[in-house]
């Protein structure tokens, strides 16, 4: 496995998760390109309901495993 890897498996959590596609490109540092990129724009709630859904893997997976750390 290579760190760009979890760039990948990071993006595929995102879309699972129902993320907002222009909170994506934000998220992995790419520019948004064309009408989208110019008239769509991150919430707050946007990135309140990404976390929270990243959060719940995290958790999930420390109950899976029984870990608290990673």
């Amino acid at each position: 496995m290579h760190f760009h890897d979890l760039r990948h498996t990071h993006k595929t959590w995102l879309i699972e998760d129902g993320v907002p596609e222009v909170l994506q490109h934000k998220r992995i540092g790419h520019k948004f390109h064309g009408v989208m990129g110019v008239y769509s724009h991150v919430t707050g709630p946007m990135i309140d309901t990404m976390l929270a859904a990243l959060q719940h893997r995290w958790e999930q997976t420390q109950e899976q495993t029984g870990s608290t750390t990673p």
